[in-house]
């Protein structure tokens, strides 16, 4: 799989994957395994688990050399000297000496993320960042989930400009004015949710588009690798998650062939299309089920609110996000 030069003169691979979702140690396991290099995760323990990542680095038999870890800091630890307090937390979880990048995962807080207010704002905590950039223990810094205009707020006030810029894009929802923005200042962008995990609607408008489902059929391709590919013809690196080990393996294929002009300009034409107007064919109704084992406990804790991209395709009984007409079967 390609990778890029970060401007910090670090190789980010193209393809990573993604931990969000409580992505457990077997299945990072295969995940190395199956080729994966770079690894997405976060402090917050609301989706991710750093400390599953890095038992299963270290019980592979794969150098930490060879990985591309990056983590991100908990909005509730903004502020200069509690974002240094709580970066050491990642370096124990992971089991390792240094991070390859480390992002501000939000500009704030929100919702029920922070039970108290932070003791400063991403700006004291880009303080922070560029001081551990300074002194070594990560390779790149960046932000995750900022406005094209934070970014370039953060551009006019950092010392260090930000390596790595992460944010939501898919068919549906693009993100190109904050793209054009990190084209325009070397930053590169990485893509997470490109599968459409981000819409808050019963079917996934990206995986069931009828655009990108035509498209796989004409390559011989799934509509998420369509997505993907779509997105690394826009030089966006990916985080795809998948616990499924043959899409795991084929996620990593995507360097192998590419879309055409007219493929690219299909999808590009989605840009800002409402989900909910998407006219899917008919087909057999699906079981009201869950697909995950922890999908009960999850709901009780409010993850089906918290966390919808996720909870609410895994856990459509647990979260009663199902069809009326699936509900009795």
């Amino acid at each position: 799989m390609s990778s890029v030069t970060l401007a910090s003169g670090v190789q980010l691979p193209m393809v990573g994957f993604g931990c969000a979702g409580y992505v457990r140690r077997h299945e990072l396991l295969q995940a190395i395994h199956a080729g994966y290099r770079m690894f997405d995760t976060a402090q917050a323990h609301e989706w991710y688990l750093e400390e599953e990542l890095g038992a299963a680095w270290q019980a592979s038999g794969v150098g930490r050399t060879e990985l591309f870890f990056t983590s991100k800091l908990h909005p509730r630890d903004l502020g200069e000297q509690s974002t240094l307090d709580a970066f050491p937390n990642s370096l124990r979880r992971l089991n390792t000496t240094y991070l390859d990048a480390f992002l501000l995962h939000y500009p704030r807080c929100f919702g029920t993320l922070c039970a108290q207010p932070p003791q400063g704002t991403w700006k004291d905590s880009w303080r922070a960042l560029e001081k551990l950039f300074a002194d070594g223990r990560v390779r790149a810094i960046g932000v995750s989930n900022f406005s094209p205009q934070e970014l370039e707020e953060l551009l006019a006030v950092s010392t260090v400009k930000p390596h790595l810029v992460q944010s939501w894009m898919d068919p549906l929802h693009q993100e190109r004015p904050l793209r054009s923005l990190c084209r325009r200042h070397n930053i590169q962008f990485q893509a997470y949710s490109t599968l459409g995990t981000q819409h808050h609607t019963s079917f996934n408008p990206v995986i069931k588009h009828p655009v990108l489902n035509s498209i796989g059929k004409e390559v011989g391709k799934s509509p998420a690798q369509v997505a993907l590919r779509w997105a690394l013809q826009h030089d966006a690196a990916v985080i795809p998650r998948s616990r499924n080990p043959g899409r795991m393996r084929a996620n990593l294929e995507l360097s192998e062939w590419q879309l055409s002009a007219e493929h690219m300009a299909a999808i590009d034409a989605l840009d800002g299309s409402d989900p909910t107007l998407i006219t899917l064919p008919l087909s057999p109704p699906l079981p009201c089920k869950d697909e995950e084992p922890g999908c009960a406990r999850w709901a009780e804790d409010g993850e089906c609110e918290k966390n919808p991209g996720f909870m609410l395709r895994a856990c459509a009984g647990s979260c009663n996000s199902c069809h009326a007409r699936d509900r009795e079967l």
